[in-house]
């Protein structure tokens, strides 16, 4: 029996609530209730623990928390009841107990096993006791109940490589995608204003477009994505939120300016070498967190870092090939963008 490790417990958990939280601000702008966690990733440079505490101490927080919890309580029941998820599919997980217990007994356990990873706090507690019980890696209700999650399916580097790849596309085109469908359909942006000129040849510096478009996206994919991998994910986490929210809120706006015509002309063509990169980059944030959760596991279980020093060299491979072609694809997509910008809309 192989427990799931720390760090992919930790990489599920943030794949699923990215999905969720995304549902759940659709949900909320919908029925016009103020989205309170696109406004946190919106404002959270300016005053984070403002933005953060707003989350609890206002009216239109707590409706947001109450349908983030009904939305994860669904997803987890369902996930619970089908055996399909992101964690199984992706990860591999399943969770077992140690005595053979009746099947209707197994799924009581598991629902209210649900209840508590449903509300993002009661899961935090719950987990933090994975402290104490380091040797199993379970987290309190799991001790309690006898349940071990596992992983079901062998691992090597081409699994290792498709793992955080599938993760990060999830977690990437997910927010991008509700996000775009928000202020396209439930609260539409502004059209975006232009002069519809072409630019003169004499003006328009082709190479010094280039530049600035690869240092804006490097330095979004490094400096943001990559390099929050050490905040244990969650600087990552936060940016691509925020970055989301000003990408799909600007192509929302050419969109109804121009036109579906202009939008597939001028956007999709850059749209998916640059987005692939920084899937690429978020999944070198997610190998970078698992190198430091892979740390924390090794201390708690008290292996002498055996577990660390042999996750961290299986995982080199793996993060040497992602920011190698996040860095291309990047590169490839601000070729393409600089091609398309003699245009002004």
């Amino acid at each position: 029996m192989k427990l799931l490790n720390l760090s992919e417990r930790f990489i599920i958990y943030v794949t699923e609530q990215s999905f969720l939280i995304s549902i759940t601000s659709m949900i909320s702008l919908y029925f016009h209730i103020k989205a309170v966690f696109l406004g946190f990733f919106e404002a959270y440079r300016i005053s984070f623990s403002t933005g953060f505490m707003h989350i609890f101490d206002t009216k239109f927080g707590l409706l947001n928390l109450l349908i983030l919890f009904l939305v994860s309580l669904l997803y987890y029941i369902m996930e619970s009841l089908t055996g399909k998820g992101i964690a199984e599919i992706i990860f591999k997980h399943e969770i077992i107990n140690k005595y053979n217990i009746g099947k209707r007994k197994y799924i009581k356990l598991l629902l209210a096993r649900d209840i508590i990873r449903a509300f993002f706090i009661s899961n935090i507690i719950n987990s933090s006791f994975i402290l104490f019980h380091g040797k199993m890696l379970q987290n309190e209700y799991d001790y309690r109940t006898n349940m071990f999650t596992i992983k079901n399916g062998e691992e090597n580097k081409k699994s290792l490589f498709f793992q955080y790849f599938y993760a990060s596309i999830i977690i990437y085109y997910s927010i991008f995608v509700i996000l775009l469908f928000i202020y396209t359909f439930v609260v539409p942006v502004s059209t975006l204003k232009s002069s519809g000129d072409i630019k003169s040849k004499s003006s328009f510096h082709y190479w010094v477009f280039f530049h600035t478009i690869l240092s804006n996206n490097m330095t979004l994919d490094v400096f943001e994505y990559m390099i929050g991998g050490f905040s244990i994910f969650t600087g990552t986490f936060i940016t691509l939120f925020s970055s989301n929210i000003l990408e799909t809120t600007i192509m929302a706006s050419l969109n109804r300016a121009h036109g579906t015509t202009s939008f597939v002309k001028y956007i999709l063509p850059q749209f998916f070498p640059e987005t692939l990169g920084y899937v690429f980059g978020l999944a070198t944030a997610m190998i970078i967190t698992d190198v430091i959760l892979s740390y924390i596991q090794s201390a708690i279980r008290n292996e002498k870092y055996t577990h660390f020093t042999s996750r961290s060299s299986r995982l080199g491979y793996v993060i040497i090939t992602y920011i190698g072609l996040s860095l291309l694809l990047l590169f490839i997509g601000a070729l393409i963008e600089a091609s398309l910008g003699i245009y002004n809309f």
